[in-house]
């Protein structure tokens, strides 16, 4: 498949890069953990044998071919060097069949520079690796900018930023969170307000904050409860993190005070979105 990518922000295209996907797995590989017993049959699997009631995922490796050309062999060799430099070190690497979607990735491969044609060519077998989901090119708080790669048949309301800020009263509120990838995920909970206490409940799990006289950030893909100069409160707080899974969640949250609630996050995706389906409720776009 002849397309481009971004890597580190720059696209291939500024290198004289021509990119040929050539294996990009549509799943990663299952962290399993097993027990095969010597007097019964199969073996026992505890892949799931976890708090969050799931399996995990390993690394997974994305295999590009790049192709370089010139004129001669000493503007092969300088075009060379700026590949390298690009390909050197940790960034969003970015599919231009799959834009909406960002892979944190690193290049793991002796990546081998063999001129060909009396210097005019090389080609390049690079193998990237990332972690085990993507995750999209905007997020919940600051909305859809102009250019990401969102198609126009999304189920996506334009006011999309408003739907996940809730104004909580005092007492019990009941928070409808609508996870639009289709993966886990772990946000972060903004609040502000006076309250001095804050509980979330997500089923049998739940979050308690006391004592606190300040914004709060809980940051459930950290595990970290701040306050807004990044501040741990931590010693403030019992309970267990969670995570939500893909579709609609309600979740109970109680303040002593009235308050604003805030949910960010970047939708994550096994592979590639597909915002036609998402489920508003009442507010479907």
């Amino acid at each position: 498949m002849h397309y481009g990518i971004t890597y580190r922000n720059k696209h291939s295209s500024e290198f004289g890069v021509i990119a040929k996907t050539k294996g990009r797995s549509l799943l990663p590989d299952m962290k399993t953990s097993a027990y095969d017993m010597p007097l019964s049959d199969g073996e026992f699997d505890f892949s799931e044998a976890n708090e969050y009631k799931r399996a995990f995922y390993k690394q997974r490796n994305f295999e590009v071919l790049m192709r370089i050309c010139a004129d001669n062999m000493s503007e092969l060799q300088k075009k060379a060097v700026k590949v390298s430099h690009w390909l050197c070190g940790r960034g969003d690497l970015i599919f231009d069949d799959c834009a909406g979607v960002k892979w944190d990735a690193k290049v793991i491969s002796n990546v081998t520079f063999t001129p060909e044609r009396r210097g005019k060519t090389a080609e390049l077998a690079v193998v990237f690796s990332a972690k085990p989901v993507g995750r999209a090119v905007f997020n919940t708080a600051d909305g859809i900018s102009l250019g990401d790669a969102v198609m126009l048949d999304s189920n996506i309301p334009f006011d999309m930023t408003d739907r996940f800020v809730y104004e909580l009263a005092e007492g019990r509120n009941s928070v409808d969170v609508v996870n639009m990838g289709d993966f886990y995920v772990r946000p972060k909970f903004i609040f502000d307000g006076a309250m001095s206490e804050i509980k979330v409940i997500y089923g049998k799990k739940a979050i308690e904050i006391n004592n606190i006289n300040t914004p709060v950030v809980i940051d459930f893909e950290r595990c970290t409860v701040e306050n807004k100069i990044s501040e741990s409160l931590i010693s403030c707080m019992s309970g267990d993190f969670f995570e939500f899974p893909s579709g609609r969640t309600w979740i109970t949250v109680y303040t002593d005070k009235p308050a604003r609630l805030q949910i960010k996050y970047e939708p994550v995706t096994i592979y590639d979105f597909d915002f036609s389906d998402i489920d508003w409720g009442d507010d479907n776009a």
